[in-house]
């Protein structure tokens, strides 16, 4: 009896469970197209955008020339620094900071109580080696005049026996003296032959000697002498003088201050020829080499110049680019540290397609644009390849042709639309 019950209840589940089944597919459907039609509702594919919020430019065909657009500053071509070589104390300050100086100018004064007792020590010293040095000179010519007195002695001995020596031999032929009073003679005048020609090579050779310590003395004299003025300069290293002429642009001394050896105390910009410095983005480290131009306005009127040095060293992502004015007239009417907007050419001038720059570049990155139709009432997507950019200009490389208006400002509130319609106003 319970089988029949069993498989009525079964047909009745399966028909609840189809009945489900179908409701939940169908819900599904509903839904998602709901979604699809939300999605193309919110899609943004066309927007409705008043054109007097827009800016829109015209592709033209004009010169175009890569640059960047550069603060420089202008500098002194070459600075000279002060520094206090042995230090000291600062005792009166000649000239103030900013002040036209000369060369050997004095521009303060230090004292340095050590340095000056040191310096009268050495001199002492100095003095007193010169004097042994003197007196040893001395002693050398005084024994040299001696051998040569001598010389001079033996010589006159020499000259005495050789007249006795003759007048003998005429006496011993006539029996006039004896053997032995003439041999006499004649051995004591090969002696003293003989004992003058030892003098005389000792002589040479002490003479030889002699000059040979004399120049060593005279040349250790004149060193000493040399040692000694530099003690005595180093007394006046103690007045600071310009180096050379110029401005003194800047000067950290006080009255009463004690300045260390090495010390920097100023420096002396050469006032005579400028340069503008300008730091560079480290993105063009590979593009920017000496003998690059740029150009500036001073006076409504256009100046050139020219790159003498590029820094090595990139700092905090920047590197540090030197240009030459060598144009005199132009630095009479600038002033150090003062600021000119330059425009560094990075390529050469030449006819190009371009479109303005603008804030569209920020949301496309330049692959593609909103191009105006002719009725200047619908604006369309169009894929596009640009090229170079200057803060103007763009160059157009593929996309776009002469005359066309394209949308140049951001694309920010409908970047992801399709076509735009243009009202005249909001």
């Amino acid at each position: 009896m319970d089988k029949p019950l069993i498989k009525k209840n079964k047909k009745k589940y399966q028909a609840k469970y189809l009945f489900a089944g179908l409701s939940t597919s169908a819900f599904i459907a509903i839904f998602a197209f709901s979604q699809s039609n939300a999605s193309l509702s919110n899609s943004g594919k066309n927007y409705n955008v008043a054109a007097n919020n827009l800016v829109i430019s015209t592709i033209k065909q004009a010169e175009f020339a890569e640059y960047l657009p550069l603060r420089g500053v202008v500098e002194p071509e070459k600075t000279i620094f002060i520094d206090a070589i042995d230090g000291g104390r600062v005792e009166e300050v000649l000239i103030q900071e900013g002040a036209l100086v000369k060369q050997g100018q004095a521009i303060l004064k230090l004292s340095n109580t050590n340095l000056q007792l040191n310096v009268l020590a050495r001199e002492a010293e100095v003095s007193e080696q010169i004097n042994n040095m003197r007196n040893t000179r001395l002693a050398l010519e005084q024994n040299q005049l001696s051998l040569k007195r001598d010389v001079i002695e033996l010589d006159f001995k020499v000259l005495r026996l050789q007249k006795q020596f003759t007048r003998n031999q005429a006496l011993v032929k006539k029996n006039l003296i004896s053997e032995q009073a003439f041999e006499t003679v004649k051995d004591e005048l090969d002696f003293q032959l003989k004992y003058r020609e030892t003098v005389q090579q000792s002589q040479q050779k002490e003479a030889l000697l002699q000059s040979q310590q004399l120049e060593q003395l005279t040349q250790s004299i004149k060193t000493l002498e040399s040692n000694l003025a530099i003690s005595r300069g180093s007394l006046d290293k103690l007045i600071i003088r310009a180096p050379s002429s110029g401005q003194l642009t800047f000067l950290d001394a006080q009255v009463g201050e004690s300045k260390s050896n090495g010390q920097r105390l100023g420096q002396v910009d050469l006032i005579e020829q400028y340069k503008v410095t300008v730091q560079v983005d480290e993105f063009y480290v590979s593009r920017v080499a000496k003998g690059q131009t740029a150009s500036f306005e001073l006076n409504q009127q256009s100046h050139q110049i020219e790159v003498v040095k590029v820094y090595p060293g990139i700092d905090n992502g920047r590197f540090k680019v030197d240009f030459s004015l060598s144009n005199k007239a132009i630095t009479k009417k600038l002033r150090l540290g003062q600021s000119v907007q330059l425009k560094f050419n990075l390529s050469p001038s030449e006819s190009k397609l371009q479109i303005a720059n603008g804030g569209f570049m920020q949301n496309t990155a330049g692959s593609w644009v909103f191009v105006v139709d002719e009725s200047g009432e619908l604006a369309s997507k169009r894929i596009v390849r640009l090229g170079r950019k200057n803060p103007q200009s763009i160059e157009v490389l593929s996309g776009l042709s002469k005359g066309e208006r394209v949308i140049t400002s951001s694309y920010a509130s409908f970047a992801d639309a399709e076509q735009l319609s243009l009202s005249a106003s909001d």
